[in-house]
C-alpha cells in the first residue's frame, strides 16, 4: 500500500506541475481559455437553496461607531456573544455586499471580499451551535438576501461553537478564465480567509484553521449530495473554527452523512457551459483540505492606522478595486511604509505562518525612494533564496524606508513600462504609485508538502493582497489585484532560471481615479427599502 500511495502522490505532483505550466500566460500566447464571452451566460454570483428554511439577520448600522482600522490587522477587542446581531455583523463585513455599480441598464454588486473579475466563486457554510435563535445545524449564507438558509438540523450536542466551511464554484471563474481559473479560486479563498479574520476581529473573535479530509468537509456542508447533480459543483476549500471551541469532526460528518433531513435544492447558476476546462477541473478534484500552515496569532496593535482617515467599518465598506490611477500622485514615505507594514511577518492576523511568499516591488512614485526594482524578503530563508536565484542584478543594496522595513534595491530605473508589459499590458500596473509581484517559494514546499503547499502558497498570496486592499482603503488610497501577468517574463526579469520561486499574484496601489459607475446605492439598499416600507 505504501508503494501505491507514493506512486499516486508522484502522479498527482506531475499533474500539478503540468497544470501550472499549462496555466501560465506567456508573451507568445495566453493560457487556454474562451475566445469569446457571452455575458448573458455568466454564472450567477449568488447561490441559494430553494425550499430551505430561512433565518433573516438584522442589518447592521454601517454608520455606528467602530474601532480604528488597525483592529482589522492586530489588537484584540472584548469578545461578543454569538447572537443574531453579532453573527450578522460578522457575515456583513466578511462577505456581504458593500455597494453597487451601474452602467447603462446593467448593474452589479461589490462585496467586502474582492474576487477575480468580480465572479465570486466562493460560498460560506456555517456550523452553528444551538441557541434560542436557531437550532444547531448546517447553514448556508445567502449573500444577496443577507440571511441564513438551514440545510440540516443537527443534534444539540454535535456543535459547540461557530465554525465555517469555505467552498468554491470553479465554473464561475472557468467561464471567463479557462484553465487559469483554478489559480483564481485559490487566490479568492485566501482573500476570503483574510477578510473572515478581519471581520472576526470586529467581534473580538479569533478563528483557527482546522485541517480535515476534503470528503469530510464535503459531507458536512452537503455539497456531495444527490441534489447537486445537474448544477454547478462546489469544491471544499477550508474549515475555520473559533479558537478554543471543541468539535469531533468525524462524528459530525457521520451524523451529516446518515441524515435524510437535508433541506433545500441548490440553484443552478447558468446554462450548461459550451466548453469544459478539463485540466483545472481534474486538478481541483485532486486537492485536499488538510493544512500545514496556521494563521498568525493575534499580534500587538498596529499604530500606523490609529489616525487613519477611515475607521474599521468604513475601511471595509469603502474598499474598491481601482480601474485607473493618478500617475502624478506621489506616496508619502509614511504612506508607503504603512501600506507594507501589514505584510511584514507576524504583524497582521491576516497572514499564514510559516512564510512562503516574498515581494518584488516596481516603485514608480514614492517620496524619498528612487524609482526602480526592489525585493522585500519576508523571512531569513527567503532572503537567502532571493539572493541566490535572482541573478540578474547580484549587487543588492539594503534600503530602509522605515526603521523596521528593509528592502533590497535591485536597480534604479523607470519601471512603469516594464510593469505594464509584464502585467498583460494593463496600464494600472504603470500608473499606480507602486506595483507588487508576489514570488512564492515553489520547488522546496512542493517536494515536502505536495499538493497542500501549492494551495497554501496561492492562499497566502491572496491574504497578502487583502492586507494591501484594507491598508490602502484605511489610508484613503486604492488597490487592485492583478491576476493576469506573463509568468516567465517576471522570472526572466530577475534572472530566475529554475522553479525555486514562481510568481503567483500581482497588486497595484496608489490613488485611484474616481469610478463613475459606482452608484450611491448601499450594498443592502434593497433590503432596507423593504424594511422601511
Amino acid at each position: 500500500m505504501a508503494v501505491l500511495a507514493a506512486n499516486t502522490q508522484t502522479s498527482a505532483m506531475e499533474q500539478l506541475r503540468a497544470y501550472h505550466e499549462l496555466s501560465k500566460h506567456r508573451f507568445e500566447g495566453y493560457a487556454p481559455g474562451p475566445e469569446t464571452l457571452d455575458w448573458d451566460d455568466q454564472p450567477n454570483v449568488f447561490r441559494s437553496f430553494d425550499g430551505a428554511p430561512r433565518i433573516a439577520l438584522p442589518l447592521p448600522d454601517d454608520r455606528a461607531d467602530a474601532a480604528d482600522a488597525g483592529i482589522l490587522f492586530s489588537g484584540q477587542l472584548e469578545p461578543r456573544a454569538l447572537t443574531p446581531a453579532s453573527l450578522s455583523e460578522f457575515l456583513r463585513y466578511a462577505a456581504g455586499l458593500t455597494a453597487w455599480k451601474a452602467f447603462g441598464p446593467d448593474r452589479w454588486s461589490l462585496r467586502a471580499n474582492p474576487s477575480s473579475g468580480n465572479l465570486h466563486p466562493g460560498e460560506i457554510y456555517l456550523l452553528l451551535p444551538a441557541s434560542s435563535h436557531w437550532a444547531a445545524g448546517v447553514y448556508h449564507y445567502d449573500v444577496l438576501n443577507h440571511c441564513l438558509e438551514q440545510r440540516l438540523e443537527l443534534s444539540a450536542d454535535s456543535v459547540t461553537g461557530l465554525s465555517l466551511v469555505l467552498t468554491s464554484v470553479l465554473q464561475r471563474e472557468a467561464w471567463k478564465y479557462g484553465e487559469r481559473s483554478l489559480r483564481y479560486c485559490l487566490l479568492d479563498s485566501g482573500h476570503q480567509l483574510a477578510q473572515c479574520q478581519a471581520s472576526a476581529a470586529l467581534q473580538g473573535w479569533t478563528f483557527e484553521l482546522a485541517g480535515s479530509d476534503r470528503d469530510v468537509l464535503a459531507t458536512i456542508c452537503g455539497i456531495d449530495r444527490p441534489e447537486y447533480q445537474g448544477v454547478e459543483a462546489e469544491h471544499p476549500e477550508l474549515l475555520l473554527k473559533l479558537t478554543d471551541s471543541v468539535m469531533d469532526i468525524a462524528k459530525l460528518a457521520e451524523e451529516c452523512r446518515a441524515s435524510g433531513d437535508w433541506k433545500g435544492t441548490p440553484s443552478r447558476l447558468g446554462p450548461r457551459p459550451l466548453q469544459r476546462w478539463r485540466e483545472c477541473e481534474a486538478m481541483a478534484g485532486q486537492f485536499d483540505t488538510q493544512m500545514s500552515a496556521q494563521l498568525v496569532s493575534v499580534p500587538s496593535e498596529m499604530a500606523e492606522f490609529a489616525n487613519a482617515e477611515l475607521n474599521a467599518r468604513q475601511t471595509v465598506l469603502q474598499r474598491r478595486s481601482a480601474q485607473g490611477y493618478d500617475n502624478n500622485r506621489r506616496l508619502k514615505c509614511e504612506e508607503f511604509s504603512a501600506l507594507l507594514r501589514p505584510l511584514m511577518p507576524g504583524l497582521s492576523r491576516m497572514q499564514l505562518e510559516p512564510v512562503g511568499v516574498h515581494l518584488l516591488l516596481f516603485v514608480h512614485n514614492v517620496e524619498e525612494l528612487e524609482p526602480g526594482l526592489y525585493l522585500m524578503p519576508r523571512s531569513e530563508s527567503g532572503d537567502a533564496l532571493l539572493r541566490s536565484v535572482c541573478t540578474r542584478w547580484p549587487a543588492l543594496q539594503e534600503v530602509y524606508p522605515a526603521p523596521e522595513l528593509r528592502l533590497l534595491k535591485l536597480k534604479t530605473a523607470n519601471t512603469r513600462k516594464a510593469a505594464a508589459q509584464l502585467c498583460c499590458n494593463q496600464m494600472i500596473a504603470a500608473s499606480s504609485a507602486v506595483t507588487l509581484m508576489m514570488l512564492a517559494e515553489f520547488d522546496a514546499p512542493l517536494q515536502h508538502q505536495g499538493l497542500t503547499a501549492y494551495q497554501q502558497l496561492y492562499r497566502e498570496a491572496g491574504m497578502l493582497g487583502q492586507n494591501l486592499y484594507l491598508a490602502s482603503s484605511a489610508l484613503g488610497l486604492n488597490g487592485t489585484g492583478i491576476g493576469c501577468f506573463f509568468d516567465d517574463g517576471v522570472h526572466q526579469l530577475l534572472g530566475i532560471e529554475d522553479q525555486s520561486l514562481q510568481v503567483v499574484y500581482g497588486f497595484a496601489a496608489g490613488e485611484g481615479l474616481k469610478d463613475e459607475r459606482v452608484s450611491g446605492m448601499s450594498g443592502y439598499h434593497h433590503l432596507r427599502e423593504v424594511a422601511d416600507a
